[in-house]
């Protein structure tokens, strides 16, 4: 089995005293998700999320959590792993960043269809798997028990 690691992170803004949740359409799936993306070598997991970030949605300006990162983990057997002769296990760390939120958001479109600002509850659906609604979730309940 290979290990793969990618990095990102739960973006959000505050609007109207709102907070708002940055996603990004994936070309390849059709799915919306957080931003990330693979670990180069020799970066930090903080580092790949910065380069990531900036690569999928062009922001620049961000402020960490220091206390929040969280590690989704999983098994990658589908029928391209099949044809490589193996499967893979695939470890997504993500951080918790707040945008300065007025920057135009850009991305390489070969990787991002679409990018979108929406509340929790929009984030949730639009969310395709259960362990990314969980971390959603986590990230959520930081800004309403820290008020913002």
């Amino acid at each position: 089995m290979v290990k793969e690691t990618s990095c990102g992170a739960v973006i959000y803004k505050i609007e109207n005293a709102n907070p708002l949740f940055l996603l990004v359409k994936s070309v390849k799936s059709g799915n919306w998700g957080l931003p990330k993306g693979h670990m180069e070598k020799g970066e930090t997991e903080k580092e790949t999320a910065v380069r990531e970030i900036f690569e999928e949605t062009g922001i620049k300006q961000l402020k960490f959590d220091n206390n929040f990162r969280q590690e989704d983990v999983y098994i990658i057997d589908n029928e391209e792993t099949t044809k490589l002769g193996y499967k893979i296990e695939k470890h997504v760390v993500y951080f918790f960043a707040l945008s300065a939120g007025n920057e135009i958001l850009e991305y390489d479109k070969k990787e991002i269809s679409e990018s979108i600002w929406v509340n929790f509850q929009k984030a949730k659906e639009l969310l395709l798997f259960h362990n990314s609604k969980e971390i959603l979730s986590l990230a959520y309940k930081k800004i309403i028990e820290e008020g913002g």
